[in-house]
């Protein structure tokens, strides 16, 4: 609900004249206000305004004490003279400096208003947004120790009622009751206050409702318009953001794709690296072996034509034209013995501490041997000579 003001006159006194008729009618509604304080704040929840009060929720509790005790009264007259003197009150109040005026500009309005006889109360709010509120704040008097707001509501002998309402600069309302017993009014005998709205005010009030419906439904369409924009937005932004994910994806696929392209190349021209590098090995292994395979043929081959060539030539040299050749050639060969030599011990045969070994050329029965001498010294001591002969024809 706005914060402007909704209180009238006519509502304000038909509210007072509710009150007098059943004080406890208003004892739930003060209890209801007494709900809504936080420390000395009042927040009410059908206006949005907090309300800072001086004494916080004490002073609606005795309100609530104080209607207990009334009795109900007949309603106020309303009078016109009084609401205009009450008018008058609150322009002079607004005019003020210091939101107040003395006793003397009172009488001045009262007398030119006309006259009353028996009593005569006033009462003052700032701040009331309701009819409602107004009266309750009448009743609380928030700040006055006294609780003199409440005399024009009950006060004995009281029959006439006036009541206006003002804009205040600071309080933004300002409305003053006026009450007293009787009242003469000199500009007019009848006094009757007549409450009503005319047409100029019903077409304005109807227009003003109008405008308020366009002004509505303007920003509700603005609204929607606005939704509209933000869901085309936020869907051009959310086929953005899957085209990039997209893009990003396929980017990141690609990429993928040609690291392990780049990977599987760089795998296999390493493997056939390897291949290479082992078939040139085994091409140099095979070609090491048939060098050796040459070298071991050739050595065999030298040796076989060495061994062919000592044969050619032993027989040739051995070769015996009468027998006293023949037997001077066996006596040198058998003379001819080479020096010893001592075998390594890794090659001793088994139980043989020492061994030296030699060798002679003898002919026997017109053949050439080569004799093996061996001489073992043996574990025990004792020494053996063994010979071995092997044919070279």
């Amino acid at each position: 609900m706005s914060t402007k003001s909704t209180a009238k006159p006519k509502e304000i006194i038909d509210e007072i004249n509710k009150l007098r008729a059943d004080p406890n009618s208003y004892i739930k509604k003060i209890e209801e206000y007494s709900q809504y304080f936080t420390n000395k704040v009042l927040k009410l929840p059908n206006l949005n305004l907090k309300i800072q009060t001086q004494e916080g929720v004490t002073p609606y509790l005795d309100a609530i004490e104080y209607l207990k005790t009334k009795e109900k009264k007949n309603p106020f007259i309303t009078s016109k003279a009084l609401c205009e003197i009450a008018q008058e009150v609150v322009d002079k109040i607004i005019e003020s400096e210091t939101g107040e005026i003395d006793e003397e500009i009172y009488g001045q309005i009262i007398d030119k208003h006309g006259s009353f006889t028996g009593r005569f109360a006033r009462a003052m709010d700032f701040g009331g947004f309701t009819s409602e509120q107004v009266v309750i704040n009448f009743l609380v008097c928030d700040g006055d120790e006294d609780r003199t707001q409440r005399e024009p509501l009950f006060g004995e002998g009281l029959n006439k009622i006036g009541v206006a309402l003002g804009y205040h600069n600071v309080y933004s309302t300002i409305c003053v009751l006026v009450t007293c017993t009787e009242f003469k009014n000199s500009k007019d005998p009848d006094d009757i206050m007549v409450f009503k709205d005319d047409d100029e005010n019903k077409e304005k009030k109807k227009l003003e409702q109008e405008k308020i419906e366009q002004e509505k439904l303007e920003q509700e369409r603005i609204e929607k318009e606005k939704l509209e924009q933000e869901r085309i937005e936020k869907e051009k932004l959310e086929k953005e953001r899957i085209e990039k994910e997209r893009l990003e994806k396929e980017k990141a696929l690609r990429e993928k794709k040609e690291k392990e392209k780049i990977e599987d190349d760089k795998k296999k021209e390493e493997e056939r690296r390897k291949e290479e590098e082992k078939k040139k090995e085994e091409e140099r292994r095979k070609e090491e072996e048939n060098k050796k395979e040459e070298e071991k043929k050739k050595e065999e081959e030298k040796k076989k034509e060495e061994e062919e060539k000592k044969k050619k030539l032993a027989k040739s040299k051995f070769k015996s034209v009468n027998n006293d050749t023949e037997v001077k050639n066996i006596f040198k060969l058998k003379k001819k013995i080479l020096s010893f030599e001592a075998v390594p011990k890794e090659q001793l045969p088994e139980g043989v501490a020492s061994m030296t070994r030699g060798d002679t050329i003898v002919i026997e029965g017109g053949k050439r041997y080569k004799k093996y001498i061996y001489n073992k010294v043996m574990l025990d001591g004792t020494k053996r000579t063994e010979e071995v002969k092997e044919c070279l024809d």
